[in-house]
């Protein structure tokens, strides 16, 4: 598939649409708008907030009406903002891993030097070796 085809992130198109509701809108009206699970809509809204600076959003804490439930409160969010610059960082990290799956793919040696302990030593020897503080990293 080729990169210029392939669509925005789930977390983006989210905060589009919750921008474009110019309202509060719960999590439960994305996992429905988005047709998900509730938990993996709270863990986009939770992305989102913690994760994604070029997104400017508020958030507001609502009381439930649910009884003998853990969490006695609901998280809405309102986007403000979505900086254009965020689909340029998207673009280069398609372009990186392009790059990086064609490189991998040319390579026919190992990436990484595996540190072998000596011969000389005896079993246990090799156990210690390969144990001890010195050889970790």
């Amino acid at each position: 598939m080729c990169a210029e085809y392939v669509q925005e992130p789930l977390y983006l198109a989210v905060a589009r649409w919750v921008m474009h509701q110019r309202r509060w809108v719960s999590s439960r009206e994305i996992a429905n708008q988005f047709e998900l699970a509730p938990c993996k809509a709270i863990n986009i809204v939770s992305y989102i907030l913690a994760d994604v600076a070029e997104i400017t959003c508020q958030t507001k804490t609502v009381p439930n009406q649910l009884e003998g439930r853990g969490c006695q409160c609901q998280r809405l969010l309102q986007v403000k903002h979505i900086d254009e610059l965020i689909a340029e960082r998207i673009q280069n990290a398609i372009n990186n891993d392009s790059e990086t799956s064609e490189e991998s793919a040319l390579e026919t040696g190992p990436r990484v030097a595996i540190r072998m302990p000596p011969s000389e030593l005896n079993q246990q020897q090799k156990w210690q070796w390969m144990l001890s503080k010195a050889q970790r990293k």
